[in-house]
């Protein structure tokens, strides 16, 4: 690539996906933005752990939120930043550096690879298509489960929301 690296990147609500990428023997990130794409040369759990660390946590504890809410032990989706409600799954174990994390708010449609049923061809919102190295079976499971954490996470904030408020006694009222 013609482009520089970047040393840092934190995830934002333009980034679609941080895939990984083999270049001279190293493990980068591809970072897919809806209007641009660079390279980062730290590998996309890397970067999803500095992006979690930006916003007040790091992976370990996303993760461990992840279970804790859906009881999901592998594979789990995270929720980088709750407030920009920034949802990412990876395509498989993070522990392995060709590790990719896909945003869920970005996939429009998935299908089998042409060339390879091992693979799947993902088209995000921005109609870019990328063929990434993981099954259909595997990436459909990834977004069904995010989706699922996604809203029991945001469901919790709702009903903490409406229980919050706690009313006081009016003076006319009998203590029993």
């Amino acid at each position: 690539m013609n482009q520089p690296l970047k040393n840092e990147y934190e995830v934002n609500e333009k980034t679609i996906a941080l895939l990984a990428l083999e270049e001279d023997g190293k493990i980068r990130t591809k970072v897919i933005e809806e209007s641009l794409s660079f390279i980062v040369d730290r590998t996309p759990t890397k970067v999803i752990d500095a992006s979690c660390r930006y916003f007040g946590s790091d992976l370990s504890g996303r993760i461990s939120g992840t279970k804790a809410i859906t009881n999901y032990t592998h594979k789990s989706p995270i929720v980088v930043s709750g407030m920009l409600k920034l949802y990412y799954f990876p395509t498989m174990s993070p522990s392995r550096v060709e590790c990719s994390w896909i945003s869920h708010n970005f996939v429009r449609h998935f299908s089998p690879s042409a060339t390879d049923h091992r693979k799947t061809m993902v088209q995000f919102t921005n109609d870019v298509q990328e063929e990434l190295v993981v099954s259909p079976g595997v990436f459909s499971n990834q977004l069904e489960r995010t989706a699922q954490f996604r809203l029991m996470y945001e469901k919790r904030f709702l009903s903490s929301a409406r229980h919050s408020f706690v009313s006081e006694l009016s003076p006319s009222t009998p203590v029993r």
